[in-house]
């Protein structure tokens, strides 16, 4: 499971800190449960339990529990989003970093609590159509081609229909990735993590050919 990073903080009061440590503790507790019984499974007391927190404390800092559920998808995607940002700037060139971006892809198999969360992130949206565009706004961030700067950074600039080919090739990854690692939960012995990294790796090959 993911451990939580907090803000900086320049003077954080003694209040700040334990509501920083309480909203951390929420959100790994969030995650386990989520990922253990999905959005309609999970119950709010567990979570708090988990964390050894009080129900009414998960009050105080979500409204509810999808408020609890969209917290924990946007941090989540936040920190990938950020993690991938600060890989790319250490690259010198396009084929550096189509290599980083294809290892960092490739080592989503080592956090499978991710993809299936986003698994349900995307069912829930698609059960609750009054809440559909909510979500769909955080999922957003879970695009590279969402922020333009770690696009072009990955990429370079690119004309209208390569970057059309480009956002197809983008669009496949995500789902690909979910897909395989529930998948694994029924054929272990196939897609082990081994399996999982070669297929996930001839897959991103063949979307994004390695530059020579």
């Amino acid at each position: 499971m993911v451990k939580w990073g907090y803000e900086t903080m320049k003077t954080p009061t003694r209040q700040q800190i334990r509501t920083q440590e309480t909203q951390a503790r929420l959100l790994e507790a969030a995650e386990e449960i989520f990922v253990r019984d999905g959005f309609e499974g999970a119950q709010l007391d567990e979570i708090a339990a988990t964390a050894g927190r009080s129900k009414g404390s998960v009050y105080t800092h979500f409204k509810n529990k999808e408020d609890l559920f969209l917290a924990l998808f946007e941090h989540r995607t936040r920190a990938s989003v950020e993690r991938l940002g600060n890989i790319v700037k250490k690259c010198t060139d396009r084929k550096q970093r189509l290599a980083a971006f294809r290892d960092f892809y490739v080592g989503f198999v080592r956090d499978k609590a991710f993809s299936i969360l986003t698994l349900e992130f995307k069912l829930y949206a698609l059960r609750h159509p009054e809440s559909k565009e909510r979500f769909r706004k955080a999922f957003e961030m879970s695009k590279a081609r969402s922020g333009k700067g770690l696009y072009v950074d990955l990429f370079g600039e690119l004309t209208r229909g390569m970057r059309t080919e480009n956002d197809l090739a983008l669009a496949a990854l995500g789902p690909i990735l979910s897909g395989l690692i529930l998948e694994s939960n029924f054929e272990p012995d196939v897609l082990s993590e081994k399996g999982l990294q070669r297929i996930l790796g001839r897959t991103f090959d063949a979307l994004f050919p390695p530059t020579s």
